[in-house]
């Protein structure tokens, strides 16, 4: 009996380390790959900018928090980990020479490349033939709520896109949510629920970026 008790004591801890633990390290994919001819209209994304707020509360798991909110970790950090008791127990962290802004621009980028224009990364103030483009990150958000572990996943990502082009402003949103359901809570759902986000986010960019002139 004595025996029984210990195997399921190191049962119910190898089963809890094997939830998500810590910080986990994983790169994402770009949506798709873009090969533009560059002989449409410049654009220029000048300034993106992570205005996500990190509160730290592991009861509000849809907002992006972590035990140690450093720098490095919030403009790395795109995901939620918990465990078996819906307890946060770490994140999902982009590798350490990329940061959620980078991954953003790429997006924009390639659909912008995908409509026709011409992606410029540098534009001088006088060159008045370039489209001007800054965008807020408001939300960028993996998680998955406390009851079960097994409940949904659902990536959130916001976007406030401005441009500027001789002097006429426009504003875009883009805002999607990807939900997934799960039957076992593993980081590479966590991985996979945000790509399939910033799919939905390029392909609403495409959309939306045809009539920036």
């Amino acid at each position: 009996m004595k025996k029984l008790v210990i195997l399921l004591q190191l049962f119910a801890v190898m089963f809890v380390s094997a939830c998500s633990n810590g910080e986990h390290v994983a790169d994402l994919k770009s949506p798709i790959e873009v090969v533009s001819d560059g002989t449409g209209p410049k654009v220029c994304i000048a300034d993106v900018t992570d205005n996500r707020l990190f509160v730290g509360n592991e009861n509000q798991p849809n907002l992006p928090s972590g035990e140690i909110l450093s720098p490095d970790y919030k403009s790395r950090a795109y995901a939620r980990l918990k465990n078996s008791f819906g307890s946060q127990t770490g994140a999902m962290l982009l590798p350490r020479d990329k940061t959620v802004t980078m991954v953003v621009r790429e997006v924009l980028e390639r659909a912008l490349s995908d409509d026709g224009y011409t992606v410029v990364h540098d534009s001088a103030a006088e060159d008045t033939d370039t489209i001007i483009m800054a965008v807020s990150i408001k939300q960028f958000w993996t998680w998955a709520g406390l009851q079960k572990i097994n409940d949904n996943i659902n990536s959130d990502i916001e976007l406030d896109v401005y441009t500027q082009n001789q002097g006429n402003q426009k504003h875009f949103n883009l805002k999607n949510r990807q939900t997934r359901k799960v039957l076992t809570d593993t980081r590479t759902l966590y991985k996979t629920t945000t790509e399939q986000s910033m799919a939905n986010i390029y392909n609403l960019a495409l959309e939306k970026f045809r009539n920036l002139q």
